[in-house]
Formats: structure tokens, C-alpha cells, sequence
């Protein structure tokens, strides 16, 4: 039985990679006419929504009705799985990029997406690096792009919800955008950290008031990630 459970997890894997490296080629081929990042990120949630749907996961949103369309935002979200970055591919409707480990821009393909589309690596060993993407992300947000950033620094194991590193939210600060908490649930049992098999199943996805920038402009950057841990933990702990 336990076999069979493998084995039907596994054969995702190989036609996930596939469409990947499809999705990635077109994206990187489209970046050539659009530098603005758009046509990429319609290439991401198409590439998602089939992820999404080959593996048989359904994800329940909260709270989408708090998002103003004509806003950027800062969302910020605790992160279990690969599955936070596809339920946010496929659920918001509007343009947004991702604050990422500068690990996934050495991945080939995704990391060539990731890159021409528009999203900021975030290296801990690299200060100055990671600065400067915050003021490029900034800019973007000025035009409309909304940012996700995953303040954790890695994916957990679900048990809770870990500190929050307090520089992550310098790009709300460069930005003056409102923040938006998120909480997700229950990705870890889709797809764990360092597993390859996808279960089936649900997930949720509660996303908080916003908080806008003049209510949190004068907060100490660690006062301001505990208030945002604070918000998150508490659903994550009521639901989970």
C-alpha cells in the first residue's frame, strides 16, 4: 500500500519538471518583447494553475475581498511548501513578484524566470545585494507591482510559525506600502520540505486586513515584524 502511495505521488514529479522547463523557455521568450515582467507572470500562474490541478490540491482562500486591485501591497506570508508560491500564482488577481532566496536564481530555468520576470533575490550573506533589490522593488511598487515576501527566511515543518527576520521588512519601509498579512495552512502536508511527494488534499490561505503605512511608519522594525508574526500566528494556531 505504501508503495502504491509513492508510486502515485512520484509520477507527478517528472511532468512537473516538464512543464517547468516549458513554461520557463516561453517566459524567458516573451521577456524579449515585454520587459515590464506581465506576459512572465502570466507564464508563472499558468504554470501554476496546472500544478496546482495535476496535483489534485484545493486551496481555500479567506479574505481576497480585502485587496483593492488598483493597490500594491506587501504581503507578507509565514511559508511551509512550494505550494505557498503556487496558491498565490493562482489566487491573486493582480500583478505582484516575489522576494526570493537567491538560491532559486542558480536554478536553471526557474531562476531564469524568476530573474526576467521581475523578482528580487534576497541573499542574507550579501547585505548590499539584497539592498538594492529592495530599492528596485520599491520603484515597482510606485508603478503598481505588489511584492510577497516569506520573512521566516525558509520554509518550516509546520509545528508553528518562526521568528520573523525584522530586515525583510525594509522593502515596506523603502516602499511606504501597505502590509498585508497572510496566513497559509496546511502546505507542509501537500508537499513537505525536502520531499518530493505531492499529496492530495486541501490547504488554506487567510489573508489579513491591511495595515497601512501611516499606522505603522513609526513602529521599530522588530516591533513591526512581532506584530505581523503576531497576526499570522494566532490563525495559524486557531485553525491548524
Amino acid at each position: 500500500m505504501v508503495f502504491l502511495v509513492k508510486a502515485n505521488a512520484i509520477w507527478r514529479v517528472p511532468l512537473i519538471l516538464l512543464w517547468t522547463a516549458v513554461m520557463a523557455c516561453l517566459s524567458m521568450a516573451l521577456s524579449l518583447l515585454d520587459r515590464t515582467g506581465r506576459y512572465q507572470h502570466w507564464c508563472a500562474r499558468t504554470w501554476s494553475r496546472f500544478i496546482v490541478w495535476v496535483s489534485r490540491v484545493r486551496v481555500e482562500i479567506q479574505g481576497l475581498e480585502k485587496l483593492d486591485r488598483s493597490k500594491a501591497y506587501i504581503l507578507v506570508a509565514n511559508h511551509l511548501s512550494m505550494f505557498d508560491h503556487w496558491a498565490f500564482l493562482t489566487w491573486l488577481p493582480f500583478q505582484f513578484r516575489f522576494a526570493a532566496k537567491a538560491s532559486l536564481f542558480r536554478i536553471p530555468f526557474l531562476g531564469w524566470h524568476l530573474r526576467r520576470a521581475g523578482n528580487i533575490a534576497v541573499d542574507p550573506q550579501n547585505h548590499r545585494q539584497t539592498l538594492r533589490g529592495f530599492q528596485h522593488a520599491a520603484r515597482r511598487i510606485e508603478e503598481g507591482i505588489s511584492f510577497v515576501i516569506y520573512p521566516e527566511g525558509r520554509r518550516t515543518s509546520g509545528d508553528t510559525v518562526a521568528p520573523f527576520k525584522r530586515g525583510s521588512l525594509l522593502l515596506a519601509r523603502y516602499a511606504s506600502a501597505p502590509i498585508v498579512p497572510v496566513t497559509i495552512i496546511g502546505a507542509h502536508r501537500r508537499l513537505a520540505r525536502g520531499s518530493i511527494l505531492i499529496s492530495p488534499g486541501s490547504m488554506q490561505m487567510i489573508i489579513h486586513s491591511p495595515m497601512e503605512f501611516e499606522n505603522y511608519q513609526d513602529l521599530d522594525l522588530e516591533v513591526l515584524a512581532n506584530t505581523i508574526r503576531n497576526t499570522i500566528l494566532n490563525s495559524y494556531q486557531q485553525v491548524s
